[in-house]
């Protein structure tokens, strides 16, 4: 679908989690392709994430009613075997939603390819200029909290993203403050550091692994930028430079536009 280039221009990214198979209703944690850590236990009162899920998914509703200039995408590749991305669950959640709870129709499209935050950023900026023919003027992104620096500290300065026009709302699970502070050191350790310290572009050993991981296909690159400007197309290429930490030399569309 394509939509007026003059209407919409603020990017509502919510960033997926997990495969939603619609074998279940959305309540049912059956109904999710949950990683063990991401399961409910009774023994503990811990609720399933995909409750989460859900809430970042209504918190990005409700901002797109707010406001007529905003247009949702939901961001996630076919990180398993099912047939089915991340993003186009949650576009269904989001249909169910609506539905049951009589909410007006939204506008909201689906970035299959991202395995990671970098590329959830990265991708669904140019997955809104495709739809649109304009590169959104704002960004607010639908997370969790404690990937609230990752973001702000690593991915915007990466992508050369005017910091004043980008805000994360970010939604954490149900955490007593041992989990907070565990969930919060494996973030800083295996997450925030390897961007910040070894490769702003996730291009190091441990990042590049985890989107093969995730059925990354390196070759998707190349359809990303079909009719897009050089630098972009440059930008999407990049890997840091020789240091992994050279922030991209040229200057890219949304820095002429502030």
């Amino acid at each position: 679908m394509s939509y007026a280039a003059s209407q919409y221009t603020h990017l509502l990214l919510v960033c997926c989690h997990a495969v939603f198979t619609r074998e279940h209703e959305w309540r049912d944690e059956n109904a999710w392709l949950l990683k063990d850590f991401q399961k409910s236990n009774a023994s503990t009162g811990k609720l399933g994430e995909h409750h989460t899920f859900v809430a970042h998914i209504l918190t990005a509703a409700f901002a797109a009613i707010a406001n007529p200039n905003a247009l949702i995408i939901f961001s996630g590749g076919q990180t398993t075997d099912h047939p089915r991305t991340e993003a186009e669950g949650y576009g269904h959640v989001l249909s169910d939603l609506v539905a049951k709870y009589q909410l007006p129709n939204l506008p909201c499209e689906t970035e299959n390819l991202a395995t990671d935050s970098y590329q959830n950023l990265l991708f669904s900026i140019l997955k809104f200029k495709n739809v649109t023919g304009n590169y959104p003027k704002n960004i607010t992104i639908f997370t969790h909290a404690f990937k609230n620096k990752r973001f702000l500290e690593c991915h915007v300065p990466a992508l050369k993203w005017p910091s004043n026009r980008v805000q994360v709302q970010g939604i954490n699970p149900p955490f007593t403050l041992n989990e907070l502070q565990e969930v919060e050191r494996f973030e800083h350790l295996r997450a925030y550091r390897a961007f910040k310290e070894e490769n702003l572009y996730g291009r190091a050993a441990a990042l590049a692994q985890k989107q093969l991981d995730r059925n990354w296909d390196p070759e998707a690159l190349h359809r990303l930028t079909v009719d897009l400007e050089q630098s972009v197309q440059d930008l999407v290429h990049w890997t840091g430079g020789s240091t992994g930490l050279e922030i991209f030399p040229h200057m890219l569309p949304w820095e002429q536009d502030q």
